[in-house]
C-alpha cells in the first residue's frame, strides 16, 4: 500500500516499497535527463559519511546511542550492498548535489526505521535530515563524498598505470635488438630500436604516477565540518575532529581536516589537478595508440613493424582483415577523457561567493574518466600491449631503404653534400652508398662503420 509524505510544497505518495522519500520522488520527476544514476563508489562513499557523522555526533553528545546504532547499521546493511537501487538520482541534478544528499538521507532513514522495528516514514524517531544529515550540508558532504570516490578510484586507476608502465619495459628488453628508422615528420630519421620506443613508452606512464600521487594528495583534504558556507554551524562539538578520524579508519586513507574550510569549500581546483593528471595520461595513451596503430599498418601496403593480438574479425566485407580495434577503442576513450577535462575546468570556475553548484558535473566528468580510463588501460595492455611481437624482417627492409641513416654522414662529408646524395640516391635509386664512395672520401670499410655506429646499443 503506498504512502504519502509531506513537505513545505505538498504531498506526494510513494510506493510502499520505497525507501526513498518525498524529496527523492520529486528529484526522480524532475530530472528525467540521462538515465545515468550514481555507481556503488558513490553511493558507498556518501553513505560511509553518514555513518561517521552518527558516530561523531555521538560522541558530541548530539545524538542519542540508540539512533546512532540503527543509522549505523543501516549505512553498514546498504555499503554490503543492499538497496542501491533506491539510490534514484540522475547525474544531472539539483546543483551542488542536493538531490543526491536528501536521497541519501531518506534511504537512510527510512532502513534505520525499519531495523529499529517501526514504519517507514516515520520520521518522528529517526528523521533524514534532523538525524541522518545532522551536523552536515550538502555543501559539506557532497564534495566530500567525491573526494572519497576519487581516492578510491584513483587507487584502481595508479596501479592500471604502473602495470601498464612494467608491460612496455617488458616490451622494451624484449625488443632491445630489433633495429628499424626512426621517424620524424612521418619520414625517415635516424636508426632506432623498438625497444627504444618502448622504453619511451614506459618513462612516459612512470612520470604520470608521480602527478597521480600529487593530485591524490590534494584530495586527502576534507571540508566536511564546514556545513552551509564553510563556518561549521549547527556541528557537534569536536565533529569535524571526529568524523574525519572516522572516515580515515573506516575507507584506510590518510584524510585530513583542511585548514580553510570555506577555501575548499568555494574552489575546486583540487578537483582540476586530478582531472589534469586524468587527461595527462589520456594523451599520452592517445599519441601511444596511434604510434601502435601506425606500426600495425599494411600488412602488405603499410608499415607492420609489429604483429597484434587478432581480437575479432575487422570487416564485415573483406574477409582475414584484422584491425587495432583495442587501440581505436583506446583512441575514443583519450578522446573522451580530454573532454571531460575541459568539461571539469568550466564548471570548476563557474562557483559564486562561498559555493559551487556545479558539483555534481566536476564529480561525473572526474571519476567518469577515471573509470572508463582505467578499464581501458587494463584492456590496452592485456589485449594488445603484452601480445605484441616484433615483426624483424619488416624492420629490416624498412632500414634498408631507410634514407635517415644518411644523416650519420654528416661529419664526414657535410650537410649540403648529404642533402645532394640523399636527393640524388631517391630521384635515381641509385643507393646511399654507392654514392657516398663516389666522392671518394670514405672507404667501403668506413661507410660500413659509420652506419654500424648509428645503430643503438
Amino acid at each position: 500500500m503506498p504512502r504519502i509524505e509531506k513537505d513545505v510544497i505538498g504531498e506526494v505518495e510513494l510506493p510502499d516499497s520505497a525507501y526513498y522519500g518525498i524529496n527523492t520522488m520529486r528529484a526522480i520527476d524532475n530530472f528525467r535527463i540521462s538515465g545515468i544514476v550514481a555507481d556503488s563508489d558513490h553511493i558507498n562513499s556518501i553513505v560511509t559519511i553518514k555513518r561517521s557523522a552518527a558516530i561523531a555526533n555521538n560522541k558530541g553528545g548530539k545524538l542519542p546511542p540508540d539512533k546512532e546504532e540503527f543509522i549505523v547499521k543501516a549505512a553498514d546493511k546498504i555499503i554490503s550492498g543492499s538497496l542501491h537501487d533506491n539510490f534514484r538520482i540522475d547525474v544531472f541534478q539539483a546543483g551542488a548535489g542536493t538531490s543526491f544528499n536528501m536521497n541519501s538521507n531518506e534511504v537512510l532513514a527510512n532502513l534505520a526505521l525499519e531495523l529499529a522495528g517501526k514504519n517507514k516514514g516515520d520520521y518522528s524517531y529517526i528523521h533524514p535530515n534532523d538525524h541522518v544529515n545532522m551536523s552536515q550540508s550538502t555543501n559539506d558532504v557532497y564534495p566530500t563524498m567525491i573526494r572519497i570516490t576519487a581516492v578510491k578510484k584513483f587507487a584502481k586507476f595508479r596501479e592500471q598505470v604502473k602495470k601498464l608502465s612494467e608491460s612496455f619495459e617488458s616490451k622494451a628488453k624484449e625488443f632491445e635488438r630489433t633495429v628499424k628508422p626512426g621517424r620524424t615528420h612521418l619520414q625517415d630519421a635516424a636508426p632506432v630500436t623498438l625497444g627504444l620506443e618502448f622504453s619511451a613508452w614506459a618513462y612516459t606512464m612512470k612520470r604520470a604516477i608521480n602527478e597521480i600521487d600529487s593530485a591524490v594528495d590534494y584530495l586527502l583534504d576534507l571540508n566536511i565540518g564546514g556545513t552551509a558556507v564553510g563556518t561549521g554551524i549547527n556541528t557537534a562539538p569536536d565533529f569535524q575532529k571526529n568524523v574525519v578520524a572516522e572516515l580515515s579508519k573506516f575507507t584506510g586513507f590518510a584524510f585530513r581536516q583542511s585548514r580553510n574550510l570555506p577555501g575548499i569549500m568555494e574552489f575546486m581546483s583540487d578537483f582540476c589537478r586530478g582531472m589534469n593528471a586524468v587527461a595527462n595520461v589520456a594523451v599520452d595513451l592517445n599519441k601511444i595508440s596511434n604510434d601502435s596503430r601506425l606500426m600495425y599498418s599494411g600488412p602488405g601496403a603499410g608499415l607492420h613493424e609489429i604483429r597484434i593480438p587478432a581480437v575479432q574479425q575487422g570487416s564485415s566485407i573483406m574477409p582475414g582483415k584484422i584491425n587495432p580495434s583495442i587501440a581505436e577503442a583506446m583512441n575514443m576513450i583519450c578522446h573522451s577523457v580530454l573532454g571531460a577535462q575541459q568539461a571539469v575546468n568550466i564548471s570548476a570556475q563557474a562557483g559564486q561567493f562561498e559555493l559551487n553548484v556545479m558539483m555534481p558535473h566536476i564529480d561525473y566528468e572526474l571519476n567518469r574518466s577515471l573509470d572508463i580510463l582505467t578499464n581501458g588501460i587494463s584492456m590496452f595492455r592485456e589485449k594488445l600491449i603484452d601480445g605484441i611481437q616484433a615483426d624483424t624482417a619488416s624492420c629490416l627492409e624498412h632500414m634498408s631503404k631507410s634514407f635517415g641513416s644518411a644523416a650519420l654522414l654528416n661529419p664526414y662529408l657535410g650537410y649540403d653534400n648529404v642533402a645532394k646524395i640523399v636527393q640524388e640516391a631517391l630521384h635515381t635509386g641509385k643507393s646511399i652508398k654507392s654514392l657516398a664512395l663516389a666522392t671518394g672520401k670514405v672507404t667501403p670499410e668506413q661507410f660500413d662503420e659509420i652506419m654500424a655506429s648509428g645503430v643503438p646499443e
